[in-house]
């Protein structure tokens, strides 16, 4: 009889621990089990396992058709220089989940990659896609790897798809874009016979990349497009562009793509340099070309708009000498209305001068900042129609850290920039035309009012901007 008690006992206390544990090993969906995995286990079929803590791959990981892998918020999935991923069944990226790839990803036929947070594959990554992939609208697909997308490959794309500049992409599969998306191809990139892509959002062509069509590339009509290099399309390679015609084509980084680089050295100018500079000696120096300050936005105690007191004896005395000049105005604009009265105060200043360089907005002030990059992309453009409708070609002037802090430049990237970015080389990933590269430079003929060197901006152009507006007849420069 007590025996037969003990037994029980035993028999009820082992059924209770096993109702305890079981919840550390299962999670219950509706009618489906999930289960929580911690990378020492291999996933079985036609199960669903969930990834919460930080999971290292070292060697091989196969997830096998019918079983679903998702990497949840908090979670991340590492895949090791030493390790593989072989997706056959589905790989899903969950909103704050995050994917690195350091070694091999493999999205086999039929197979499916779901990104609603982060993946991020890097230099030394292959990426193999044969499958689906779905980056939707929360979700960034970010690669710096070799990656093939094969024939059976199907990206689909809501939000974003970068290839940075140490990729090197092979698409013979398709990728389409919807009108959310950004896809950048900043690296070496090869659209193949079979290869398609389908943007209906915004692409662009980096600076560094290597773009070689042979398949087919569309954009739809509510594409937007900007690139920064020339773009290789062979006999059987199709670039069908479906855009509406811009008004002012002719004034923006289109232009400029297909024009040789140049090299040339320059200076940049305000009132802080005074009215002491002998542009004599700037030209004897090597100078080849001059941005000046025009004026100003609303500032000061009396809230009013004024012209650099400088700015006529700088311009005139810089030309008079052989020196090439750009034009800036330095801006405090906080909304549309004010960019607008900003830009036809400035163009009313500049009118009359040829100017052999770019018509720049300043835009630079932490309080700026803040109104909103929606709002500061509406202002830009209201700043520059002015100018462009007054035949003037426009360029953003701003520093590095700002511009990628405060700016949307998928919206912006089709004007020109001139970048600040103190620094023995350039890291900013986007397109620039001139670059300031140091606030401090001493240029014979810049001078104090005791005939002392003081400091002054030193900038480097990389087209030539002259030839270039005379050629399209802007900014005052006819082709005679």
């Amino acid at each position: 009889m007590t025996t037969k008690i003990q037994r029980g006992r035993v028999i009820a206390a082992l059924i209770l621990c096993v109702a305890l544990i079981l919840p550390l090993f299962t999670v219950r969906s509706g009618a489906a089990e999930v289960y929580l995995w911690h990378g020492n286990t291999e996933l079985r079929e036609g199960r669903t396992y969930y990834v919460t803590e930080d999971i290292k791959v070292r060697s091989q990981l196969n997830i096998p058709a019918g079983t679903k892998l998702s990497v949840r918020d908090g979670g991340s999935l590492r895949i090791m220089s030493s390790g593989t991923v072989n997706v056959y069944g589905e790989l899903a990226v969950a909103i704050g989940g995050m994917v690195k790839n350091s070694g091999k990803l493999n999205i086999k036929s039929g197979a499916t990659l779901n990104i609603y947070g982060n993946l991020q594959s890097s230099v030394n990554g292959v990426l193999g896609i044969s499958g689906n992939v779905n980056v939707y609208n929360r979700g960034t697909f970010e690669s710096s790897s070799a990656a093939k997308i094969y024939t059976t490959a199907n990206i689909f794309v809501k939000n974003k798809l970068s290839f940075y500049r140490s990729s090197d992409v092979k698409i013979s599969g398709k990728i389409t874009g919807t009108s959310t998306s950004d896809i950048e191809l900043r690296g070496i990139t090869s659209v193949t016979l079979s290869g398609q892509l389908d943007i209906s959002g915004h692409l662009t062509v980096g600076a560094a990349a290597a773009v070689r069509i042979s398949g087919t590339v569309t954009l739809a009509s509510t594409a937007s497009y900007t690139r920064f290099t020339s773009v290789v399309i062979t006999k059987s390679g199709k670039f069908i562009d479906r855009r509406p015609d811009y008004e002012f084509e002719n004034m923006t980084v289109n232009i400029l793509i297909d024009e040789p680089d140049v090299e040339r050295r320059g200076i940049d100018v305000s009132w802080a340099q005074g009215e002491y500079i002998d542009w004599e000696k700037v030209a004897a120096s090597g100078v080849e070309f001059a941005i000046i300050r025009a004026g100003r936005g609303r500032a000061g105690k009396d809230n009013t708009m004024a012209e650099d007191v400088c700015f006529r004896r700088n311009i005139e005395e810089a030309q008079k000498n052989g020196i090439d000049v750009g034009v800036y105005f330095y801006s405090y604009a906080t909304s549309v209305a004010e960019a607008e009265e900003e830009a036809e105060f400035f163009v009313d200043i500049i009118k009359g001068y040829k100017i052999q360089y770019p018509v720049i907005l300043d835009l630079e002030e932490n309080f700026q900042g803040e109104i909103g990059k929606k709002k500061l992309s509406n202002m830009i453009d209201a700043f520059f129609e002015v100018l462009m409708r007054n035949h003037y070609f426009p360029m953003l002037y701003s520093y590095k850290a700002w511009i990628e802090q405060y700016l949307d430049m998928t919206e912006l990237d089709k004007y020109a920039v001139w970048l600040a970015q103190v620094s023995n080389e350039v890291t900013y990933d986007g397109g620039y035309y001139i670059w300031q590269y140091s606030f401090t430079g001493k240029v014979s003929g810049i001078v104090d009012y005791k005939g002392e060197l003081i400091g002054v901006d030193l900038d480097i152009s990389y087209k030539d901007w002259p030839t270039i507006f005379k050629k399209y007849g802007l900014n005052n420069m006819s082709a005679s």
